[in-house]
C-alpha cells in the first residue's frame, strides 16, 4: 500500500510517497526506511522502486522529492544543494518521528547514486539513522569535481567565476541559467566519456524512467556548493552505523565506494557487488537482487 504525503520542511512541503507493509497494523511499531533519490530523479523513479520492496520485505519506507525539485517546494527550482539534500533527510525523520506506527530506534536511511553520499554525509550527525545503506553510491562533489579532469582546480576556479557572473545578472532581473543533468540527446549520450552518464541518458531521458516532473534541468548557480562539496570529509570519524554499499560489478564509479569502506568508522560495513551490473542497472533492470541484500541487511540492523 503507498499513499502521497506532504512532509513538513522549515515552512515548504517535500512531496513523498509513503509505503506500508502489507497486513499493516496501526497498532504495532514497524522499522522505517528514508529512500534518497538520484541527483536530478523524482520519487516516481527509481527511489520509489526500492521503497517499494523494501515495504513488501516489511518495512515501512518514504521515498520522496528533494526540497528544489520535482513536486517539492522550495525556491528557486532545480537548485542541487547539498546541504539542503542533507537537511531534507532529517526532516523526513522528523516526519517518522510523528508517526505512531513507526519504531523511532529502528530508522534506517537508503540512498541511491548521489543520495548515497547525502545519507552518508546525513547519518555522520543524525544518530536518529541506526543504518545506512547506499547503491550505486556516490558523493556528488568528488564526482562532479573528476568530470573536470586529473588537475580540476583551475577549471573548477573559472567556473566560479562564470557562475558568479551569471548570479549577478540573475539578481539584476535577468532569467536564471538552467543546465541539462545528463546528456540531453542521443548524440550528446554518445560522446559522453563515461559509461554511467551515457546510461542516465537512457535511464532519464527514454521511456524507461522518463518522468514529467524530473525535467533534467540543473540550477547553474548549484554548481559552486556542489564542486565544493565532501560528503566524506569525516567518514573515518563520524559514520558509525552497520554500513552496506552495493554497487555494480561493471559500475565505473565503483571507486567511491570502495573508498568508503576503507574509511568509514562504521565497525560493521560491508561492500557488495552485484555480478553483471552496471551502476545504473541498480536503478531498475538489477533492482531485486539489490533489494534482496537491503531487507537482509536491515533485518539485521535495525
Amino acid at each position: 500500500m503507498q499513499k502521497r504525503v506532504q512532509i513538513p520542511r522549515n515552512g515548504i512541503e517535500l512531496a513523498g510517497v509513503l509505503f506500508i507493509p502489507e497486513n499493516f497494523d496501526e497498532s504495532k511499531q514497524y522499522p522505517a526506511i528514508v529512500v534518497v533519490h538520484a541527483g536530478g530523479g523524482v520519487t516516481e523513479q527509481t527511489a520509489g522502486l526500492y521503497a517499494g520492496k523494501l515495504a513488501e520485505a516489511g518495512f515501512v519506507a518514504v521515498a520522496y522529492d528533494a526540497s528544489h525539485q520535482g513536486e517539492s517546494g522550495g525556491e528557486p527550482r532545480y537548485l542541487e544543494s547539498p546541504s539542503a539534500r542533507v537537511a531534507d533527510i532529517s526532516y523526513v525523520i522528523d516526519y517518522f518521528n510523528n508517526l505512531p506506527f513507526v519504531d523511532n530506534n529502528r530508522i534506517g536511511a537508503l540512498g541511491i547514486c548521489a543520495g548515497g553520499g547525502y545519507v552518508d554525509n546525513a547519518a555522520q550527525t543524525d544518530k536518529r539513522i541506526k543504518a545506512v545503506a547506499n547503491v550505486s553510491g556516490i558523493d556528488i562533489g568528488w564526482l562532479f569535481r573528476d568530470a573536470f579532469g586529473a588537475d580540476p582546480f583551475p577549471t573548477i576556479l573559472a567556473t566560479f567565476e562564470q557562475v558568479a557572473q551569471g548570479r549577478t545578472a540573475e539578481a539584476q532581473g535577468a532569467e536564471l541559467i538552467v543546465a541539462n543533468y545528463v546528456p540531453h540527446t542521443p548524440e550528446e549520450a554518445a560522446a559522453a566519456p563515461l559509461a554511467y552518464a551515457r546510461e542516465a541518458h537512457e535511464y532519464y531521458r527514454t521511456p524507461r524512467a522518463m518522468c514529467p516532473t524530473a525535467e533534467n534541468k540543473l540550477l547553474v548557480r548549484s554548481f559552486p556548493e556542489v564542486l565544493s562539496y565532501d560528503a566524506l570529509r569525516f567518514v573515518d570519524k563520524f559514520l558509525t552505523q552497520p554500513l552496506l554499499l552495493i554497487v555494480g560489478e561493471q559500475s565505473d564509479t565503483a571507486y567511491q565506494a570502495e573508498s568508503i569502506l576503507e574509511r568509514a568508522a562504521s565497525a560493521k560495513k560491508e561492500l557488495v557487488r552485484i555480478a553483471g551490473a552496471t551502476h545504473v542497472s541498480l536503478y531498475d533492470k538489477d533492482a531485486d537482487k539489490a533489494a534482496e541484500k537491503l531487507a537482509v541487511f536491515f533485518k539485521e540492523n535495525l
